[in-house]
């Protein structure tokens, strides 16, 4: 029977034969095998096998031939396969068919070459796998090149074995962010491409028809990108940047949105027949998805995002190149295309990011374990509008210990995806077993279904098959080895599972060659997961161990020292989560990629990655934030200070609570404020705290936000200096308006003493002129002893001590003289303390009458310096002033 088949494995150059050249140093293979038809042979059958022969010494070839070597008999065990692809094993010892290629083959230069056989001529006999090889020689006989291949093989009078096969479709990639709007790389956008490692993987496995020609249509639109935008216009701050405490944006989570589109969706089509698209063509796959890849692709879809030039190759305490991006359209349209082609299968998810849940769990991170798995599912549902099949769960790299598998079982898992290590063959085993395994529930519920997947398929995935020669190669590999486990005597109907690697990166034509090969393979039934059962328990054999986690795998996790930082920088996020209103963590997915299992052979990216996210979560506590003012000057004993609070973010609205207090106490106090608001997204708010101040001078106001619990978002606090200058004042106002006050009420008096001097000035002047007797007043040119007060004079004495020199020095002046009088008076009623207008009357016509009372005149003094009571003169005489 004839099927498309194709070719095998290449040898790396070092396990080429010694014989065989060296291929030179831009890397060309000196024989390359482009085609081997039929795929499958009979006796029937004419095979030809083609390729080119390349001169990649530097000297000419002569006498260049092409020739095939093969063996009679078959290969008996799955191994042998491995051993004579390398060249190290067996080789085969029949000659087919030869062809000379060229008499003189110059360095660098080519020729094709094409051989053939009637298949009858070979002599193979039975169903089986054939060794061939396919050398390129020179006319002494060396070796130039060889190609290591294999010959399955039908006998029209055997009946062909079969084995079921479960395809598991990976599109799968490491993280590409590490904040949500930072791209590591532009590796994911060429990705999509209809040429990308995305784009080619997603057109393998509809086996249909897809469309990366984005039309005219508004993708955005069309993918409901565009939704958050829409909503966040009417919810944004005010135009003033200014909001109260009440002034709060409420945005509605996207997930709860598109958890609602869903759920429109599926009532509506619960009237419509064939709702839900269903392969109808080609080999059914179940399609395995990595959320956190789900998400970057919508993403990269929706909005602007940054890229980084090579963030390993930025110099310590540099910041990488960043470059802007406009919403890349590539992704939206596999995105169109993967909403399109996906629910005809099955979808699988594994954890968001592929989360290295076994070492997560070893160090107590539970928490984000167990987020990885509904962020993961609710990502897959965002992205592709339809939810993933909740009884598969999908571990990393395959493999859980019983703590991963008690935390999938918990969350509903029934059906484990596991490599072959998980679940090793039994040791008295030859053969392959069936994929199909039981496992018992950590839960105490139903036995559980383990779907092993063949490491050796998994290898033959692996192979090159980027290049024509590579993929010809690849294919025939794939063909003899299922080949090989059908042809097992291994007894009962069997099911394997062809599981590539997650970051698989197959070659357009070999990823659609081994599906259709799947369909065409005599060997092969196509079979869909769901479809996989356990036997019936009294079928059952024994055929594999209990479940295990492999010792190397405990090597290869994420380390300890790695997981307690990426804590360190989960401490952050629950800082900055503390504050949010609404029920969010944001940064959650951020943290789940700096822990995927893609990090374990890429300490240095996951390094840089981790300092990217935590710098951005600095930033998001750094937006919620007290403004700095200016230096606040109290010019009373009370006054209020306002603080300017600010939210900078532009999606979340905060709780904080605003701590206020003096450095020193005793000299400033806080009153009571409102010390605990919220903020919208993007606004800002002014807190008014009352001040009361005890001492003039300096001090500081420290200000700080807090979480309702009472712990600081920052570690450094703001401080507000305060001057207060409120008592010195009122002091100075209070000692001005006594001084208006006093001068208010001497003025009229002095202006009265001045009149009178003037007048008895002008009275002595006309007495001198007259017949010198005295008026009666008590004024004359005697000369009056030290000390004793001369009429018409206050005495000094009666203000202070010191005024007592005053006093010896006006009456040592000679008897009359004015300026000693008026010197005298002036000094008495500028020390008074706001004297009365009646009192300094009073005194002022004591004087008059001759009677001097020099204690009189002392504003506030009514007792301890009166006069005696018949009006003589001062009573201190020459012993001074009274005091």
């Amino acid at each position: 029977m004839v099927m498309a088949l194709a070719t095998a494995l290449l040898p790396i150059p070092a396990s080429l034969p010694p014989v065989a050249a060296e291929p030179a140093e831009d890397g060309a293979a000196p024989l390359v095998v482009d085609s081997i038809t039929p795929d499958v042979v009979d006796e029937d059958a004419t095979l030809r096998v083609s390729g080119e022969v390349t001169n990649t010494t530097d000297e000419d070839l002569s006498e260049v031939s092409v020739r095939m070597r093969y063996s009679r008999h078959p290969f008996t065990d799955r191994s042998e396969l491995d051993d004579f692809s390398s060249g190290d094993g067996w080789q085969p010892d029949a000659s087919g068919p030869d062809e000379g290629v060229s008499d003189e083959l110059a360095p660098g230069a080519g020729q094709g070459y094409a051989l053939r056989t009637d298949v009858d001529e070979l002599g193979l006999s039975g169903y089986g796998v054939y060794p061939m090889v396919i050398e390129a020689v020179d006319g002494d006989g060396t070796v130039i090149g060889s190609q290591y291949t294999f010959l399955p093989h039908l006998d029209p009078d055997e009946d062909v074995p079969e084995v079921g096969m479960a395809w598991v479709w990976p599109l799968m990639d490491a993280p590409q962010r590490a904040d949500d709007d930072t791209f590591l790389s532009s590796s994911l956008i060429e990705s999509l491409g209809s040429q990308g490692r995305l784009g080619r993987l997603l057109s393998a496995g509809a086996q249909a028809p897809v469309d990366f020609d984005p039309g005219d249509e508004d993708l955005q639109e069309v993918l409901g990108l565009d939704q958050d935008a829409e909503e966040d216009e009417g919810t944004g701050p005010p135009e003033d940047d200014v909001a109260t405490d009440e002034e709060t944006a409420q945005s509605e989570p996207t997930g709860e949105a598109t958890d609602d589109a869903g759920a429109g969706d599926e009532e509506d089509a619960e009237g419509e027949e064939d709702a839900e698209p269903e392969r109808t063509d080609g080999v059914p796959v179940t399609w395995a998805v990595d959320p956190g890849t789900l998400d970057d692709v919508v993403r990269a879809a929706s909005d602007d995002f940054e890229v980084l030039d090579d963030v390993l190759a930025v110099p310590a305490e540099s910041e990488p190149v960043r470059h802007e991006h406009t919403a890349e359209e590539s992704a939206q349209v596999w995105l169109r295309e993967a909403r399109r082609v996906l629910p005809a299968d099955t979808v699988v998810a594994a954890p968001y990011a592929n989360a290295d849940l076994a070492a997560m769990l070893r160090n107590d991170i539970t928490t984000d374990a167990e987020e990885s798995l509904r962020i993961g599912r609710q990502a897959t549902m965002e992205a592709l509008e339809l939810a993933p099949d909740e009884d598969y769960a999908l571990p990393p790299g395959g493999l859980m210990d019983g703590a991963v598998h008690e935390l999938f079982s918990e969350n509903g898992a029934n059906r484990y995806l596991l490599d072959g290590e998980a679940l090793p063959p039994a040791s008295w085993l030859s053969t392959t077993p069936t994929a199909q395994e039981s496992l018992a529930s950590p839960t105490g519920d139903e036995e559980e279904t383990a779907l092993v997947s063949d490491p050796g398929l998994t290898d033959v995935l692996s192979m090159p098959s980027q290049t024509q020669g590579d993929t010809a190669l690849a294919l025939q590999r794939f063909a003899a080895e299922t080949a090989m486990i059908a042809g097992e005597n291994a007894g009962g109907d069997r099911v394997v599972v062809a599981s590539p690697e997650p970051r698989w990166d197959p070659g357009e034509e070999f990823a659609s060659g081994v599906l259709e090969a799947t369909e065409s393979l005599p060997w092969l039934n196509a079979e869909t997961l769901d479809d996989i059962e356990l036997p019936p328990e009294g079928e059952r054999e024994e055929t594999r161990r209990g479940l295990t986690y492999p010792e190397s795998s405990y090597e290869t996790e994420l380390s300890s020292t790695y997981l307690d930082q990426i804590q360190d920088v989960n401490r952050d996020v629950r800082m900055f989560n503390s504050v949010l209103v609404e029920d969010n963590d944001p940064f959650r997915p951020a943290l789940l990629r700096l822990s995927s299992a893609y990090w374990r052979d890429e300490e240095a990216l996951a390094g840089a990655m981790r300092t990217l996210v935590s710098q951005e979560v600095q930033e998001g506590l750094d937006s919620v934030r007290i403004i700095p003012g200016e230096p606040v000057t109290l010019a009373s004993r009370t006054g209020i200070t306002g603080i300017l609070v600010a939210n900078d973010l532009e999606d979340e609205s905060v709780f904080v609570t605003l701590s206020v207090f003096s450095e020193n106490s005793e000299r400033l106090t806080v009153e009571s404020y409102t010390d605990s608001f919220e903020i919208a997204p993007g606004a800002k708010t002014t807190v008014y705290v009352p001040l009361s101040a005890r001492v003039n001078g300096r001090t500081v106001l420290h200000t700080s936000l807090h979480n309702s619990a009472g712990e600081p978002i920052n570690a450094q606090d703001t401080e507000i200096p305060v001057n207060a200058t409120g008592l010195g004042t009122q002091a100075l106002i209070i000692s001005g308006i006594g001084v208006l006050i006093l001068v208010a009420a001497l003025a009229p008096r002095a202006a009265r003493k001045w009149a009178r001097s003037s007048a008895k000035s002008s009275n002595t002047a006309a007495d001198g002129d007259g017949d010198g007797d005295g008026d009666g007043d008590g004024s004359s040119t005697r000369e009056e002893p030290s000390g004793t007060a001369v009429p018409g004079e206050e005495d000094p004495s009666a203000e202070s001590p010191s005024s007592a020199g005053s006093s010896v020095e006006d009456t040592a002046r000679p008897a009359g003289e004015a300026t000693g009088t008026d010197r005298g008076t002036g000094t008495a009623e500028g020390s008074a303390e706001q004297p009365s207008d009646n009192r300094a009357e009073v005194a002022v016509d004591r004087t008059a009458d001759g009677n001097a009372v020099p204690s009189s005149d002392r504003a506030g003094d009514t007792d301890s310096s009166a006069s005696p009571a018949d009006g003589g003169d001062n009573p201190s005489g020459s012993d001074g002033p009274r005091t």
